[in-house]
């Protein structure tokens, strides 16, 4: 009964102020609520975007990819950078700390595991990206090594890529082409000694990737990852993207259905 009059009164309150509010619009000035109206901060609409993308087969491009490639707006989860790499324990201590006991060690590397992500965010940002975050991070159970103060972690930085005021075209007309590129250890590839600079290789990998004759307008990254540590060989690589014109004989009906992946 005691919720019932109180559920009474909070709706009798609400109507209430409500009626009281009206009542008050009621009593301005007509010319007054014009002005009040007229001086108000406008709200400007969110451009449309088109949600949907074409495959080069003719069907639709999983939604998450057609948000890793258009929605450079926010981060999405399908836009990552993910790593495992080893770090030294000592370079997540902050000021005069020092390692606790070994027993305690893979608590401090879990707890301080965001920090590994600040020098990859760095990088991203010096080259492709204007934001970056570390989504998640994580010490992998069990490779503390208390002998040399390492330890592995896995990481997934998600990041937006920089505006370089290029405009996109008529995507009702373009088809989204994907391709996956890997630093060519095998080619003899230099500075991958920290995984620091390892990530720069396989940016400029990208580069190198994105300005091939074969790829046509606006080629992104759509999702990296980087395997490092000093005693094994670097393993990176990218998925990229980019749009085509329509292949000859295709032309597109806006889908009824979503695209699967969203």
């Amino acid at each position: 009964m005691l919720r019932v009059l109180i559920g009474t009164g909070l709706l009798l309150m609400a109507v209430g102020f409500g009626a009281a509010g009206w009542q008050y619009w009621q009593t301005l000035p007509k010319a007054a609520v014009a002005e009040e109206a007229a001086t108000a901060t406008p709200v400007p609409p969110l451009p449309a975007r088109q949600s949907w993308l074409i495959s080069p087969t003719g069907g639709l491009v999983p939604q998450a990819d057609v948000q890793a490639y258009l929605a450079q707006e926010r981060f999405v989860p399908a836009r990552t950078l993910r790593v495992v790499r080893q770090a030294k324990l000592a370079d997540l201590l902050v000021g005069e700390e020092k390692l606790p006991d070994a027993p305690f060690l893979e608590v401090l590397a879990d707890i301080r595991a965001p920090k590994v992500g600040d020098g990859l965010c760095q990088v991203l940002l010096d080259a492709i990206a204007r934001d970056c975050a570390v989504n998640a991070a994580r010490v992998v159970e069990g490779s503390v090594d208390p002998a040399v103060g390492t330890a592995m972690f896995q990481l997934e930085l998600v990041f937006r890529l920089q505006d370089d005021g290029t405009e996109l075209p008529d995507l009702a007309t373009r088809v989204l082409h994907t391709d996956r590129v890997t630093l060519d250890m095998e080619a003899g590839v230099e500075g991958t000694e920290s995984p620091d600079s390892a990530l720069k290789a396989l940016l400029e990998t990208i580069g190198t990737a994105c300005g091939a004759p074969d790829v046509a307008e606006i080629c992104r990254p759509l999702r990296l990852t980087l395997d490092w540590a000093p005693d094994r060989p670097v393993s990176a690589g990218a998925e990229v993207a980019w749009l085509a014109p329509l292949p000859k004989g295709m032309f597109v009906a806006p889908p009824l259905d979503p695209a699967t992946g969203g």
